[in-house]
């Protein structure tokens, strides 16, 4: 209040002036709001097609979290599994957790999978048909004509399309299966397809083929062990705290505890390399709107030379003009904020409500391996506020040259000037 009242002529003088000239001030304003609002509504473009993504990702097969015996996410092989049993901390852990929202046991092997003369290489993934529903949404993509895993279930698979249509076959044919059992010994099996699933992700699709676990247990004779557990989180945010938690315990020694970023490693580099392309445009456009401050006040400490030079004559001080100057910058960098976060926040909205749709490009887009469709944009109290700060302390930054050149002037010189 002391500094208010203290220089409370130069900010009223200074409220003068950014009103001398009312185009120059407005257009100034503008540019601000507009670059302000641009950054504001692109970050929230982005965080929430990140989130998105993201949240696609893990519904369709990966899960929050993934935990193995150590060396099977390098290797992906049967020989790779553990007795949940022997990790009663973990399961307690997991059963008690508030911010876990269901787990589900996994058998994981390779195998090879005919019908006819077509013979192709798959993912075979047991899971428990219930359970599984609660973490993956895989049972939401099965086509007409076909349905998810039953826990009653024995000799029943599902495939994805691409992979039933490289086969030949359709829902209640019969296939033939052969693989690795967990104990080493040959596993094959003829079973039935109870359904074919379309997730719109290539390497699902064309690869993967999911059974009862019951059925593989006896299959690859797992006994007890199981190649992995996933864990679906209430809340993704929540991964790093719970996946920390499960690390820091004693029995997890022996076991890869694995978050979303380290399954799906390909997704976290595109959203790196997009964010860093984003931050330069976003640098871009702050420059600019800083050198609309900067170019407002270097005309206007111009067109009020004479003004200043009689000013200091009558005995204003260099540090008062420079107050002046730079509070003339505050003002219009503020007002631009201000009004930049208001349509900025504003637009981010309404795209939150109607989010960005390209379903009609779901085809193409399926070839790049991208299964979002759907864009929504996500609107932060973060992305707001390190925006609105950045983009003001660049504008009044971008004054302090003018300022200066304004308390340097010799008052003789400056009253002369016309």
């Amino acid at each position: 209040m002391k500094l208010m009242k203290k220089h409370s002529i130069e900010a009223m003088l200074a409220w003068r002036n950014v009103w001398k000239n009312k185009r120059r001030t407005i257009l100034t304003l503008l540019t601000i709001m507009v670059g302000c609002a641009m950054i504001i509504f692109f970050r929230a473009t982005q965080d929430g097609s990140y989130e998105k993504m993201i949240d696609d990702s893990i519904a369709a097969n990966t899960s929050h979290i993934q935990i193995h015996e150590k060396g099977f996410q390098e290797n992906m092989s049967i020989d790779y599994a553990f007795a949940p049993d022997e990790y009663p901390s973990i399961i307690s852990f997991l059963q008690k957790s508030p911010a876990v929202l269901a787990t589900s046991k996994r058998i994981h092997a390779g195998g090879l999978i005919s019908h006819g003369n077509n013979t192709f290489v798959v993912l075979i993934q047991a899971v428990d048909p219930v359970q599984e529903q609660k973490i993956s949404n895989l049972h939401t993509t099965v086509q007409p004509g076909g349905r998810y895993l039953t826990p009653d279930d024995r000799k029943k698979i599902i495939m994805g399309a691409t992979l039933a249509k490289n086969l030949n076959v359709t829902t209640g044919d019969t296939v033939s299966m052969i693989s690795q059992g967990f104990d080493g010994s040959f596993a094959a099996a003829n079973v039935e397809i109870a359904g074919i699933f379309r997730t719109r992700n290539p390497r699902y699709d064309q690869a993967m083929v999911l059974m009862p676990i019951a059925q593989a247990i006896e299959t690859f004779t797992m006994g007890d062990y199981v190649s992995s557990i996933a864990v679906s989180l209430k809340h993704t945010s929540d991964m790093e705290t719970v996946r920390d938690q499960l690390r820091g315990l004693p029995e997890s020694k022996g076991l890869e505890i694995m978050g979303w970023d380290e399954l799906i490693p390909e997704l976290i580099q595109a959203i790196v390399m997009d964010k860093l392309f984003g931050y330069i445009f976003y640098f871009i456009l702050i420059l600019i709107t800083a050198f609309g401050v900067l170019n407002t006040i270097q005309m206007s400490v111009f067109e009020r030379t004479r003004e200043l030079g009689i000013m200091m004559s009558i005995g204003t001080k260099p540090s008062q003009i420079v107050i002046m100057v730079m509070m003339e910058s505050v003002y219009i960098s503020l007002l631009g904020v201000l009004l930049g976060i208001l349509i900025g926040s504003g637009i981010s909205y309404y795209f939150f409500l109607h989010p960005f749709d390209f379903s009609e490009y779901q085809k193409e887009m399926e070839v790049f391996a991208q299964v979002t469709t759907v864009f929504p944009a996500k609107l932060t109290l973060n992305n707001v506020s390190v925006t609105a700060f950045f983009t003001f302390l660049a504008g009044v930054l971008f004054s302090i040259a003018p300022a200066r050149r304004a308390a340097k002037l010799n008052p003789l010189k400056a009253i002369r000037q016309l």
